[in-house]
């Protein structure tokens, strides 16, 4: 027998393991995030959840907005194209996650946060997700499929909906609930999820009470709550939708009433949408507001401009930088509140450059869907034109025009002529920012994929010491190393095809087929 004593301390042993130790959790508060929307991956996906033909940015625009201040990407992407347009699929699609998975390492080896944004407005073509389209079981398939992916990256934010319009609030807070669980049961317990509210989860939304029921989301990781942050979306213009150039209003009483209701519930948001025209009246407005979200960080943790990417120059609402030069909306609205950027040193657009900044879809990948339900009643009906670039010349390739509600959406169609140049002058990483090597990188290439389309081969990898290094980056795992030569191979690959007009074996789907058995084979 044992005696009392030791059964007591057994007893409350007993007792402290079976509660979840989370101290043992790496919670990590987010600084003041600054940044922009890499749109492209989403273009297609009408407001109606349906799909058409997506073109994914390339990567140079990281290193641009990198260098002007941003530390934040949100970066949008239709759950169609994620899937093979199955939504009852239990993996992702290869060829397509590759050139996605692509533009998130890129900028998370920046140091930069991103955001995941499933872009598809709360529906599935047309169907609302767990209110008639698919099952909730199947959304929380896919974020248990990206969680996984992503759950050893502490800076990726999982932006679990865009938009979502016109549903049952209390059926959302329940898929909501099962997405968020999945993101944690997948392994993914550090990271912050943003959830977002009906009526396009705008802040007045959320002041009004509208989106109460999902105040009771609960975190499996972390009981206080505070990896669940709001995720809102404001514009200026005359009936907020922002479809028009002008802004009437900087949003600063709704942007303070907001900021009282997330401190009376202990919350703090994201605006992940927001902007403006390249115009006087932006250029005031936007400022203003950015400066208000900037000097209330007990509130907000930051915002994400829409948008660069794919957009071409002539999109009412593009910050796309246009041979390496910004537009006064960024340098005079924008470039002040991002985190790395000093209001003193921006520059007129006249003389605000990168060395490389030209628009890239590294991909195009069309979906075809059923036809999308008409709005709702209560929808405005409206058009917008599209335009993203496809050549170097700038020629523009204009979408279709759509039915939007009382928000901003991706085009409804896109078709484009030619495939656009891709020049990454970066390695993704798995891990944050990678140090060059300071030591000799020659030795025996530990690269065994042989593949090479075109002449073009994966970069060399070679071990310096205990690292391991490729294209001039240095990595701590050799599997990091030689995904990054991959990915490298991927992008001078695509390059290639773009300059050669797509056609023959070295084409843009050749590729992605490509950096798939290359990573393959560095798995192995």
């Amino acid at each position: 027998m044992l005696p009392t004593k030791l059964l007591s301390l057994l007893s409350l042993l007993g007792a402290s393991l079976a509660i979840p130790l989370e101290r043992s959790i790496d919670k990590r508060a987010l600084p003041r995030l600054g940044g922009v929307n890499l749109a492209g991956c989403d273009f297609g996906m009408d407001t109606n959840g349906g799909s058409g033909t997506t073109y994914c940015p390339g990567t140079d625009q990281i290193s641009h907005f990198v260098s002007k201040g941003a530390n934040i990407f949100r970066l949008p992407v239709g759950w169609q194209y994620l899937v093979g347009n199955n939504a009852a699929s239990t993996s992702l699609d290869a060829t397509f996650f590759a050139t996605y998975d692509n533009l998130v390492k890129t900028a998370l080896a920046t140091g930069s946060y991103v955001m995941i944004d499933i872009h598809n407005y709360a529906r599935w073509n047309g169907q609302v997700i767990g209110q008639g389209g698919p099952s909730d079981a199947n959304f929380a398939s896919l974020w248990s499929l990206l969680a996984t992916k992503y759950k050893s990256e502490s800076k990726v934010i999982f932006g679990i909906m865009n938009e979502p319009h016109d549903i049952d609030i209390n059926k959302w807070a329940t898929t909501v609930q099962t997405a968020v669980n999945a993101i944690r049961s997948a392994g993914a317990t550090t990271q912050s999820i943003a959830l977002p509210g009906n009526q396009w989860t705008h802040p007045e939304g959320w002041t009004s009470g509208s989106n109460d029921p999902l105040l009771s989301i609960t975190d499996p990781a972390d009981s206080s709550g505070s990896l669940l942050i709001i995720d809102a979306h404001k514009y200026y213009d005359g009936d907020g939708s922002g479809q028009s150039t002008e802004c009437v209003t900087n949003a600063v009483d709704v942007y303070t009433a907001f900021r009282t209701w997330l401190k009376q519930h202990n919350k703090k948001a994201i605006i992940s949408e927001t902007g403006g025209g390249n115009t006087a009246s932006c250029q005031t407005d936007v400022g203003q507001a950015l400066s208000y979200i900037s000097q209330n960080t007990d509130a907000f943790i930051g915002f994400t401009v829409w948008s660069a990417g794919s957009f071409d120059s002539s999109y009412a609402l593009s910050i796309t930088p246009v041979n390496g030069q910004d537009n006064d909306l960024f340098v005079k609205a924008v470039q002040p509140y991002l985190p790395g950027q000093s209001s003193s040193t921006t520059t007129s657009s006249s003389t605000s450059k990168a060395a490389s900044t030209s628009i890239i879809a590294s991909t195009s990948k069309s979906v075809f869907s059923s036809t999308s339900k008409a709005p709702t009643s209560t929808s405005k009906i409206g058009s917008s034109t599209y335009s993203f670039v496809t050549s170097k010349s700038s020629a523009s390739a204009a979408a279709t025009s759509k039915t939007v509600s009382t928000s901003k959406a991706s085009a409804s169609s896109s078709k484009a002529s030619t495939s656009t140049v891709l020049s990454s002058s970066r390695a993704p990483s798995s891990a944050s920012i990678a140090t060059p090597s300071t030591t000799s990188s020659s030795g025996t290439n530990l690269q065994k994929f042989a593949g090479a389309l075109g002449g073009i081969a994966a970069p060399a990898v070679t071990q310096s010491g205990n690292r391991f290094v490729t294209s001039n980056q240095s990595y701590n795992f050799v599997i990091d190393a030689l995904d990054a030569s991959c990915y490298v191979q991927l992008n001078n690959c695509q390059n290639e095809a773009n300059k050669t007009g797509n056609k023959g074996d070295v084409t843009v789907g050749n590729c992605n087929t490509q950096v798939q058995n290359c990573l393959k084979v560095a798995s192995s």
